[in-house]
Formats: structure tokens, C-alpha cells, sequence
């Protein structure tokens, strides 16, 4: 069975953190402050450093059936980080709704993957205009000072959702949520520094 990211996926994702309640152990957490890189192939579960803050998983995965990555806090898992179908690669966060403390990653892969585990900081610049292609997260130098109309386009077959994040990364609004080509302006709220993108094709995001 094939398993795509649809809208109900991505909001339990983001719900479930919420339902989940808090971590049993209490331990001294601290953010990710260096990339850390981790290689495997097939399943496993990744140990990292105690991440109590917004972060990113860059993934590669190259095989045929799924590969899916929950980061896991409490010995649960709070926060889907990657759900596609053969090859991969992509950027998501995590700990952008209601943060834990996640100690690992669950990993469930057929082929050989990377994840690497950075701070939200280190997301890709967005500059006047940015451009991708599948799932990815974007930051701008500073938080936008006040509200702005920004031009959004995606050409692909699957979901296209955006976020909007503050400063601290915390998820603030729903800027898209459509399936296939979409075009369309929306309004960027003030504060906003960080962006997260959903899609399984081309996009852009101009402002």
C-alpha cells in the first residue's frame, strides 16, 4: 500500500503532539547546535542530542517502498518527519506545534538513508524570491516587520501545503493547503521568519 502525505496526514501530524502528553523522564535538554549526520539502511532508531526546540531532518533515502521518519519523545512518536514512496529528498521540521523533548528518530526505509539534524537557523535562505522542489523549510534574516502579500505556485500532482513560523519556529498560520498546480497570493503575517513547504513537485514563493 502506498502511503502519500494528504492534508489529514499532515494535520495529525501536527495534532499529535498535542494528544500525546509529556515525556515520563525528566532530563536536561538542549538544542541541537551542530549538524549531526546519520547513515542506515532499512529500519532503525537514531539516538540524538536532546532537541527541546523547533529543528530540521535533511533526508535521503534510495529504495522502493516507503520510508517514513517520526521523531520520538517519551517513547512516543510526536512529530512524522518524512512519509514518501521510494527515492527521497527533502527537508522537514520538527517541534514547530508543541515542542518536546525529542531524544530519537524511528526510521522505516527498505533502501539506504541519511538524516542530518540541524537547528531551525540553519534553514535555507529565502531571499526576495524562493524556489524548490518537494518538501523543504525556509528562513528569512529577520522577522517580517509587517504583513505582506506573497505569490505562491507549485506544479505537482500532490499536496502543496505552506506555514508560516515565527521566531522562534512555532507554527502561526496556514498559508496553503491545495493538491496539484496551484497559483495564488496570500497574506504573510507580521512576525514571520520562518516558512515550511509541503510538495511532491516545483514550487516558488515571491514576496
Amino acid at each position: 500500500m502506498r502511503l502519500r502525505p494528504r492534508a489529514l496526514a499532515v494535520l495529525v501530524a501536527l495534532v499529535a503532539p498535542l494528544l500525546l502528553g509529556s515525556p515520563a523522564r525528566a532530563q536536561v535538554a538542549h538544542d541541537v547546535s551542530a549538524v549531526a549526520t546519520y547513515r542506515g539502511e532499512g529500519d532503525d532508531v537514531v539516538r540524538i542530542p536532546v532537541t527541546a526546540g523547533p529543528a530540521i531532518v535533511k533526508g535521503t533515502h534510495s529504495g522502493e517502498s516507503n520510508f517514513i521518519v517520526w521523531a520520538v519523545a517519551g517513547g512516543k512518536q510526536v512529530d512524522l518527519v518524512a512519509n514518501e514512496v521510494g527515492e527521497y529528498k527533502g527537508v522537514r521540521a520538527f517541534n514547530t506545534v508543541f515542542p518536546r523533548k525529542v531524544r530519537a528518530l524511528e526510521v522505516t526505509a527498505d533502501g539506504a538513508w541519511t538524516l542530518q539534524v540541524l537547528p531551525i537557523t540553519k534553514a535555507r535562505y529565502w531571499a526576495i524570491k524562493a524556489k524548490g522542489a518537494g518538501p523543504d523549510v525556509i528562513r528569512l534574516t529577520a522577522p517580517l516587520r509587517a504583513a505582506r502579500r506573497i505569490t505562491l505556485r507549485h506544479q505537482g500532482e500532490s499536496n502543496f501545503i505552506v506555514w508560516a513560523l515565527d521566531n522562534r519556529g512555532r507554527v502561526t498560520k496556514l498559508l496553503a493547503n491545495r493538491v496539484g498546480d496551484y497559483r495564488g497570493r496570500v497574506l504573510l503575517p507580521a512576525g514571520t521568519r520562518y516558512a515550511t513547504v509541503e510538495a511532491d513537485g516545483v514550487w516558488s514563493i515571491a514576496r
